[in-house]
């Protein structure tokens, strides 16, 4: 092995300049089952905002009028505890598979690998070839060819950073006003195009020219994911005492072929790599676990009749010290706390309230009005949120005896997902103020056997 790989990145030469990667394709198991999953998790993409699920939006974060909608359920603002549960399960749902199967997360599902290996890239092959083409391209002069093919292949990816940008965008403002934009002059929602130019401007910067160096050197989980692993997670890595010593097979030198390991030396699982790795020098953060050099290790091996996987998925501990695969304690720790959290998500929105209400004081209100020598008024604003999914009615009242509510509205009516304030004047005795306040209990009472209330502090002349 050698160990000066871990001196600089393989993307950098001695120079410190930076070494374009030209990955060569080789067709395989795991390229083909890489494909059905990033082709299954484009169309999901691409197909699911224009899915309709009771009657809303399969997905739809309206950040704007601050409602969050997943396949049916839709959380408000005032839900925060559901979205800090979910994000506490997804980090503990990545540790744990992160333990169990290493940076398998980057190689198959990752959105930079899937637009990338499965979108820009194959569009790429067909109009400017294999790697020695591209290659040749780049490094050329500026000629009718180079012109021709660069002018198609920005306008290609701008057409696909355009579709890419539109999904996200209908993700956040909803599939309605994305047609509707889309039919309108850009003036008029000049906002949302903008958005859209950047998030072209973005893509078109990633996929176009930064690509492996966002995985090598931006990415945080690839600077974390080592405490993740043990010696027992499956990733993958090269079999050093089949493989070694590596060396080319010579013809008529049968005795010094005998002496070699099954590695030829012949860098296919290199040129392969599309963050530009040597997966024979050991694990290492650049690796994605994508499998390419597996596909194109076993290629060689086929042609030349020995066995295959001579890098393939397994532990270190099998493939360094050739122990029995078992499970590590780290899977069943993070398994655990996954299991815990979810049960909590659970129990948490099977208890979810449909109703909220908050009473406040108006910014421009005055703190109270005197209406005669023993009475005081103050005005208060209640505001109702319904998340349910039928129109609800709600009776305002308060529980003391010794204050009179009134309201012009009563019952309110609110609309299903919809937000509703209504005018709440209170009046009391001014002899039961202390120190000029008082508490009071306002009640809210719903359809359905919705009953709560809110202590508030009213206000008036101190003595």
């Amino acid at each position: 092995m050698n160990d000066s790989f871990r001196d600089t990145l393989y993307t950098i030469n001695k120079k410190g300049q930076r070494k374009w990667l030209y990955p060569k394709l080789i067709k395989g198991k795991f390229f083909y089952r890489r494909a059905c999953v990033a082709y299954f998790l484009l169309v999901f993409y691409l197909i699911l905002p224009w899915i309709t699920v009771g009657g809303k939006q399969a997905v739809l974060l309206n950040i704007a009028e601050r409602q969050f909608t997943f396949f049916g359920l839709t959380l408000w603002a005032t839900d925060t505890i559901f979205l800090t549960i979910a994000l506490l399960g997804l980090a503990i749902a990545l540790f744990f598979f992160t333990s169990l199967f290493g940076r398998i997360w980057c190689g198959w599902a990752c959105p930079e690998t899937v637009f990338l290996e499965f979108v820009f890239r194959p569009i790429e092959r067909i109009i400017e070839g294999g790697p020695v083409q591209r290659k040749r391209l780049n490094e050329q002069k500026w000629n009718l060819e180079k012109i021709k093919k660069k002018s198609l292949m920005h306008i290609v990816r701008a057409v696909l950073a355009w579709i890419i940008a539109s999904t996200a965008l209908a993700y956040f403002i909803g599939r309605e006003p994305l047609l509707s934009m889309m039919t309108q002059s850009p003036m008029e929602n000049l906002d949302l195009f903008i958005t859209t130019f950047i998030l072209m401007s973005v893509m078109a910067f990633q996929f176009g020219w930064f690509r492996e160096q966002f995985c090598t050197v931006l990415c945080p989980y690839a600077r974390f994911q080592s405490v993740l692993l043990d010696r027992n997670t499956l990733t993958i890595g090269y079999d050093v005492t089949r493989g070694e010593p590596r060396g080319k097979v010579k013809k008529g030198k049968e005795e010094e072929n005998a002496t070699k390991g099954d590695c030829v030396d012949c860098g296919l699982c290199v040129k392969v790599c599309p963050t530009g790795i040597d997966i024979r020098n050991g694990s290492q953060l650049e690796c994605i676990n994508c499998a390419a050099c597996i596909d194109a290790c076993n290629s060689i091996m086929e042609n030349m009749g020995r066995p295959l996987n001579l890098i393939r998925y397994d532990s270190e501990a099998s493939l360094v010290d050739h122990e029995e695969k078992k499970l590590g304690v780290r899977p069943f720790i993070y398994g655990g706390i996954l299991i815990i959290v979810s049960c909590v998500f659970a129990y948490v929105l099977l208890n979810r309230e449909v109703t909220d209400f908050q009473v406040l004081r108006g910014a421009l209100d005055k703190p109270f009005s005197i209406i005669n020598e023993e009475t005081v008024n103050n005005h208060l604003h209640v505001r109702i949120t319904n998340k349910s999914q039928t129109e609800q009615k709600y009776m305002l009242t308060v529980k003391q005896e010794d204050v009179q509510a009134i309201t012009p509205i009563n019952p309110v009516v609110v609309e299903k997902g919809k937000i509703a304030t209504a005018p709440l004047f209170i009046t009391f005795s001014k002899s039961t103020l202390i120190n000029g306040k008082r508490k009071v209990d306002v009640l809210v009472k719903g359809e359905g056997g919705f009953s709560r209330s809110q202590v508030i502090t009213l206000l008036g002349p101190n003595g």
